[in-house]
């Protein structure tokens, strides 16, 4: 069975590092994808399910391809 709260945490973390490798802040990020430093902070740490439209803003301001960006997921 697929554990959503697992899924959330672990698209957090690969959100967090990739932000991070690409030097964006979560202000910078935020700003990018037209949000607020609150919800880039709420979905790393994984208080927050991004919907499907975010996927495809943040994958583009990472440059990534949004499959790239979700395949990274792993959880256990």
């Amino acid at each position: 069975m697929i554990d959503d709260e697992k899924i959330i945490a672990a698209f957090g973390k690969i959100l967090k590092e990739h932000r991070e490798a690409k030097g964006l802040t979560q202000e910078q990020l935020a700003h990018a994808i037209q949000s607020h430093s609150t919800h880039i902070s709420r979905l790393e740490n994984g208080h927050k399910q991004p919907t499907l439209i975010t996927i495809f803003k943040i994958a583009a301001c990472l440059d990534m391809k949004p499959v790239e960006l979700i395949s990274k997921i792993k959880f256990q």
